[in-house]
């Protein structure tokens, strides 16, 4: 696992690095830490990363500039920071955890248990994000995910389609999303995930097969595997 720490105190910093170094161990590849906005961006340009832990009052910068151009990145966020006032807003915009400071060890073990591959193995949206962040003509749109009907895979990137008829192209993948968005979102197939408040009812289709029809008339495969926790949920 690739990290990055923006964290201008430095003894904070030193704090952050250790533990995060204690709980994870083997599994990191590279923990970096920057005191800037400048110096972050300057990192990301040219590193790619797995984990961003954020500090959102860095020497008076604020983080949200940040933050506004990388919710759209193919890595997640964690917000650790004494602003505990914006935390609601952090969440809103689609990060992973927001940690309070003083930070705890176990507090950080569990933000990290979010993003661990044996922990994201979820079938609906645990997160509690009001909106996805999308790049767009080289600007970051901050997409309402009431107006996401579905998402599906497509290669290296999530396409997301829209009640508006619009497609957007985002960088993380299907289960990375579903750490991020509310509970209406379900994962119906291996290349699918569903906004059930755009959910019809579910198709049977001859040699077993099946779908879930979209209020806009959208078709989508079901996979077998997905299909008695999506009954659940639309019954």
């Amino acid at each position: 696992m690739n990290i990055l720490v923006v964290e201008d105190e430095i003894m904070v910093a030193r704090n952050l690095c250790r533990v995060i170094r204690e709980i994870l161990q083997d599994s990191i590849q590279n923990l970096y830490h920057v005191d800037t906005l400048d110096d972050a961006e300057k990192y990301l340009q040219s590193h790619g990363i797995d984990l961003l832990f954020l500090d959102l009052n860095l020497c008076g910068e604020d983080g949200f500039e940040l933050l506004s151009d990388v919710v759209s990145s193919n890595f997640q966020t964690i917000i650790v920071s004494g602003n505990i006032d914006q935390a609601l807003r952090s969440y809103e915009y689609g990060v992973l955890d927001f940690v309070p400071k003083p930070f705890t060890q176990a507090r950080l073990s569990q933000a990290l248990d979010k993003c661990r591959p044996s922990q994201v193995q979820t079938e609906s949206g645990r997160g509690q994000a009001k909106y996805l962040g999308v790049r767009h003509l080289g600007k970051t749109l901050l997409v309402p995910v009431e107006e996401i009907t579905h998402i599906k895979a497509a290669e290296r990137y999530t396409e997301i389609s829209l009640a508006d008829g619009k497609s957007l192209l985002h960088e993380k993948k299907l289960k990375q999303l579903l750490c991020v968005l509310p509970d209406q979102f379900q994962q119906i197939h291996k290349s699918h995930i569903a906004n059930l408040r755009f959910a019809q009812d579910i198709v049977s289709r001859p040699g077993s097969s099946y779908e879930l029809c979209l209020r806009d008339g959208t078709i989508l495969s079901v996979g077998r595997k997905f299909l008695p926790p999506l009954r659940n949920r639309l019954a």
